[in-house]
């Protein structure tokens, strides 16, 4: 009986035995599998068969046709080379800003384009003015000043306006950048006759109110009218138009193969070693009384007048220029009926020219009404800063705040 116990013990030990191992093999078998379950979900193996991610220049594309067969793309490993910006026109050197830019074909062998734009609050905002290369800015009567916009390469501009009407001194400024002009009309009584003046000088011209102009260019902008405009104020243009004019007139007066620069640019500018000019006060001097502040981080003056900041209504942005000049020149006023005035642009006078936040004392010279202007700066010729230019034109006797 003992023998047969201890045997039954020895079978009950045994049983327990297998089933304990049997269990510990199933458990290490459910892990085993488990283990497989996570391999194949791991994020750092991946799974065997990935569905390709698009990358984001796939994200947009069309669906693949049913002829086309999806194939999975590899990860990238690193940042893609980005496709270079596809520019049009030609790669040449404004001569109007010193800049080398993409300029259409046609303007590399044409006359820049000076066009006449208003500059009284009931215009506001200007367009297209903050594309001008240069922008000359006068006086006519009541003190209200008007600019001339000057575009090597104005083209593609979609609207330029509210274009207004000539007065003699700025065909003088016209000629000295050798621009053909655009304008709505002229001053044609009295001794401020800017119509006479074209005719005694044999200048042709693209006037829009004489109904004659060369492709009729202008038009009235309807959603001026709309927002409550005048008509006086509506009148506007665009690149398309402009390139049509010049096709239309003959080409020995539109044609120009030889370009100088309009000024002596440098990649360092006579400011250099200059006085801190980090505001410019015009006041007074035009009725909207225009200033100018720098902005250090673009390296830029911001233009302001009638107390805000001046606005391109085509961009929404604000004006804003590299190089600033304000020059001297004799100014009288005409008493006749429209209180018109007369501007000398030829002989010599005093200015300032103002640069990366600083400015220096210079003189200009012009030897005829035709002629170029030539800017001085210790009696050697002016290093100009390359970029666009704003020329502020102003009586002798007055003078300008700087601080």
């Amino acid at each position: 009986m003992k023998h047969k116990r201890k045997i039954n013990r020895i079978k009950t030990i045994t049983i327990l035995i297998l089933m304990i191992a049997l269990a510990i093999s199933l458990s290490s078998c459910e892990y085993f599998f488990e283990s497989l379950g996570n391999i194949a979900d791991s994020p750092t193996l991946g799974p065997k068969s990935p569905t390709p991610t698009p990358s984001s220049s796939e994200e947009n594309s069309p669906e693949p046709s049913e002829t086309e067969t999806e194939q999975p793309t590899e990860t990238a490993t690193s940042e893609p080379t980005p496709t270079e910006e596809v520019k049009e026109g030609v790669l040449s050197v404004n001569p109007l800003t010193g800049e080398t830019e993409y300029m259409s074909e046609y303007s590399l062998t044409t006359k820049p384009v000076a066009i006449i734009l208003e500059n009284m609050r009931q215009s506001l905002p200007q367009l297209g003015l903050s594309e001008a290369d240069i922008v000359v800015e006068m006086q006519v009567e009541y003190e209200i000043s008007r600019f001339l916009a000057i575009y090597q390469d104005p083209y593609n501009i979609k609207m330029i306006g509210a274009v207004r009407s000539l007065r003699s001194y700025f065909t003088d400024i016209s000629l000295a950048f050798n621009a053909y002009l655009f304008h709505y009309g002229y001053s044609e009584y009295g001794e401020e006759n800017a119509k006479q003046d074209l005719i005694d000088r044999g200048i042709n011209t693209v006037n829009g109110i004489s109904g004659t102009d060369s492709g009729y260019p202008y038009w009235r902008d309807a959603q001026r009218i709309t927002d409550g405009y005048e008509s006086v104020h509506s009148v506007v243009t665009a690149g398309a138009n402009i390139q049509n004019s010049m096709q239309e007139i003959d080409r020995a007066e539109t044609i120009e193969e030889t370009k100088d620069a309009a000024f002596n640019f440098s990649l360092i500018s006579d400011t250099v070693n200059g006085t801190k000019a980090e505001k410019v006060y015009l006041t007074g001097l035009y009725i909207s009384s225009p200033y100018f502040i720098y902005d250090n981080d673009a390296g830029r003056y911001l233009r302001y007048q009638f107390g805000d900041k001046q606005i391109d209504g085509a961009t929404g942005e604000q004006l804003s220029v590299e190089n600033l000049f304000v020059v001297k020149m004799d100014t009288v006023d005409i008493m006749d009926t429209n209180l018109h005035i007369a501007i000398a642009t030829d002989g010599t006078g005093a200015g300032y020219y103002f640069n990366d936040g600083k400015y220096i004392e210079i003189t200009w010279s012009r030897e005829t009404e035709s002629s170029e202007f030539v800017f001085s700066y210790n009696g050697e010729e002016l290093k100009v800063a390359i970029g666009d230019t704003w020329i502020c034109c102003i009586p002798t006797e007055d003078a300008i705040t700087i601080k």
